[in-house]
Formats: structure tokens, C-alpha cells, sequence
């Protein structure tokens, strides 16, 4: 069971110094997460290197570890965070590489891109969804092969262990130069071109170096 933890920062003037007080508690609170092996990837979203405008965390945790985490987390009570979506996430068994921090994995951090898509809502949707996913995979299998994928997995209508749980959309983390790369990544998708992905974010995702777990289904 995952979750996809996306957050928001004020944008008010004190936005950015409320982020630096609270950082090193923060810090702690995400070390402390990474250890228990809740926290599988974390960082801020940087739009550059100067800016950052919330936060991408991804969870291997149930709700009440979820639950805990929120209650202890600095930049959720401390106002940093103004906006919170907590998402159900299924990561993808595929033989990941080391994250940031992990042995193997690169000692400091690593930016990515993180493409976060929502399928269509129409009653077509889901069947769209199935038949369009074993190009997708195969996709996405050339792209772990050429070291360009950090991340995959599938957002849920719930949480994975609800009977009924069903896939409306995705979160695929990409190591591309820019934002350009990313757009023409996506010209090229089955998941883009056959209308399965119908509204789509991109985030520039500087993730933090950290003890994580294993990711499901690492090499």
C-alpha cells in the first residue's frame, strides 16, 4: 500500500523564510520516515534551483503510518504546507534503481522530472486504460534500460487493500534535462496519444538523498 503525498507552500511573502525555519525539523522528520522504511522519495519542487513551491513524497505506508507522519511533520503544522493532496499510489514492480542515499544509488541528491496525469473520467476510461497498457510498459521498459526512469506507478480512487480499488491515473519520474524533453517524452506515449492521460502536471523534483527501503521490485 502507497500513498503520493503532494504539497503546496504558502506564497505569501513569508512563505520562503517559514520554509527555512522549519527545514531542519523537517529534515529529521523525513530521516526518521526514510529509516522506519515508510518513505521511499522526497523533495521539494523546484521549478529552478532558486525556487521551490511545495513539496513530492512518496509513501510504502498504510494510513495510520500516514496518519502518524502528518502529526509529526514540521512543514504540515508549521504552515509551510498550505495545501495538501494525499493520494493513493501503487508503485510499479520493475527492478528500480537505488534512490538517492541508498547503496548504489547517488550520494547527493538527483533531479527529475515527475509527470503526475489523470486518466478521463468518461465510462470508457478504464477500458482505454487496459488496452492501452502493455504499450505503455513496453515503454516504459526501454526507458528503465536507457536509465531515464526514476519512478512509475498508478494513482488509486482509494486506498490498494479497498476491494474495487481501480487505476485513474499515473506518476512516472523521469531523468530529462528540461521541461521541453519532457513534452516531447509525452508526444511520444501510447497513454498521451490514445487518450488515456487526460490532464497532466509536470514537476521539476529535486529528491533528497536518504536511507530509504528498497523500492517494490528493485534490482
Amino acid at each position: 500500500m502507497g500513498y503520493l503525498l503532494i504539497a503546496d507552500d504558502g506564497t505569501d511573502p513569508a512563505a520562503p523564510a517559514r520554509r527555512e525555519a522549519a527545514r531542519p525539523a523537517h529534515l529529521d522528520s523525513i530521516h526518521a520516515a526514510a529509516t522506519r522504511g515508510i518513505l521511499v522519495m522526497s523533495g521539494p519542487r523546484m521549478p529552478d534551483d532558486r525556487t521551490t513551491r511545495g513539496s513530492l513524497q512518496v509513501f510504502d505506508a498504510d494510513q495510520a503510518a500516514m496518519d502518524a507522519y502528518m502529526a509529526a511533520e514540521p512543514f504540515a503544522h508549521q504552515g509551510v504546507w498550505q495545501k495538501v493532496d494525499l493520494l493513493p499510489f501503487r508503485i510499479a514492480p520493475m527492478p528500480w534503481p537505488p534512490q538517492p542515499g541508498r547503496p548504489g544509488g547517488p550520494t547527493g541528491p538527483r533531479v527529475a522530472y515527475a509527470i503526475i496525469a489523470r486518466d478521463g473520467t468518461d465510462p470508457d476510461a478504464p477500458a482505454r486504460r487496459t488496452a492501452i497498457r502493455p504499450r505503455h510498459f513496453e515503454r516504459l521498459g526501454g526507458e528503465m534500460a536507457a536509465g531515464r526512469l526514476l519512478l512509475g506507478g498508478a494513482l488509486l480512487d482509494a486506498p490498494e487493500d479497498t476491494p474495487g480499488a481501480a487505476m485513474i491515473g499515473s506518476l512516472v519520474a523521469l531523468d530529462l534535462p528540461d521541461e521541453a524533453a519532457v513534452r516531447d517524452w509525452l508526444d511520444q506515449e501510447p497513454y498521451m496519444t490514445e487518450g488515456v492521460w487526460r490532464d497532466i502536471r509536470i514537476e521539476r523534483w529535486r529528491i533528497g538523498a536518504q536511507p530509504y527501503p528498497p523500492l517494490p521490485g528493485a534490482a
